[in-house]
């Protein structure tokens, strides 16, 4: 096996969607606060309350293990839409808690766009893999990329992580040319069409009268 078979490999579950979607999650968290002012309590709270978003995102997938009986391996493994079900239902999850508790105490206007933004491209996502089997793998590695580089031009090179899962999926066998390419139009369309419409790089960064904000 050469050098860029074994690369292809093993580069999905490097790049698997839950380490792009709670990196890029991660990243949009920090670079808001260092934005906004914010002293480092008001970090400890954000990261606070993004692990917690992550813990919880995973009872979708703890409930089905235990009403199958199957192991948390059998149940994560495969491409069947009841993986895809279990993989979008858990990204709900954590949107809709970041998306609640950003706007319930005012920390900005960045990641409630992204957690948006993620749960516009997880329904068509869900509802598309019962039919047709849209890469998932390069529909969470667009989106994430793609929004932190419309946030800020800095975050371009991420690009490169999408532009090789596109050809990956192919070249592992786990999508066609279509099912694949799909995801990449699919998940950008959706990104830019937020992102213009929340516009939320109008968001000025607020500082706190005495020592940040919280």
């Amino acid at each position: 096996m050469s050098v860029l078979s074994t690369l292809m490999r093993y580069y999905p579950y490097v790049f698997h969607p839950i380490v792009l979607v709670g990196g890029g999650l991660l990243l949009l968290v920090h670079y808001e606060w260092r934005r906004r002012g914010a002293d480092r309590s008001a970090l400890v709270r954000r990261l606070g309350a993004f692990l917690g978003a992550g813990v919880l995102s995973l009872l979708p997938t703890g409930a089905y293990v235990l009403v199958t009986g199957q192991s948390p391996m059998q149940v994560t493994q495969g491409n069947s839409w009841q993986v895809d079900a279990l993989v979008a239902s858990g990204v709900l999850v954590v949107c809709v808690l970041l998306w609640y508790l950003w706007r319930r105490f005012d920390w900005g206007r960045l990641v409630p766009v992204g957690a948006a933004t993620l749960a516009a491209a997880t329904v068509p996502y869900a509802a598309l893999s019962v039919v047709w089997n849209v890469s998932g793998h390069v529909i969470f590695a667009v989106v994430p990329t793609l929004f932190l580089t419309l946030v800020d031009r800095k975050f371009w090179p991420l690009l490169v992580v999408p532009a090789v899962m596109v050809p990956n999926r192919v070249i592992v066998n786990a999508h066609t040319w279509l099912q694949s390419v799909g995801g990449l139009l699919l998940a950008t369309a959706v990104v830019v069409a937020v992102y213009v419409f929340e516009r939320p790089d109008d968001a000025r960064p607020t500082v706190g009268t005495s020592g940040g904000e919280s």
